[in-house]
């Protein structure tokens, strides 16, 4: 048995998903139900720690550190990560 439910979402997502809906020929309702079961079961199966946020928030003073960061020179050992094949 299927039930309603409601919520709210940025606009950016909702027009992201009527497109996409829109696109591949699915219903909006197919869709939701598909993704959240997804999502849910991602979260039940996996560690946490394998579990990658949509959105990463910092404050203030993490951003001063990337800031920061962004002006040193890559690490020997991160030169080799990004050089490997």
């Amino acid at each position: 048995m299927a039930v309603q439910i409601s919520a709210y979402v940025e606009e950016e997502v909702k027009e992201r998903m009527e497109r996409y809906a829109s696109a591949h020929g699915l219903k909006k309702g197919f869709l939701i139900q598909n993704a959240l079961d997804h999502y849910l079961s991602a979260l039940e199966d996996l560690p946490g720690s394998e579990i990658v946020p949509a959105r990463i928030t910092v404050d203030h003073e993490s951003w001063e550190r990337l800031l920061a960061a962004e002006d040193k020179e890559p690490t020997p050992r991160l030169k080799a990560l990004l050089d490997a094949d």
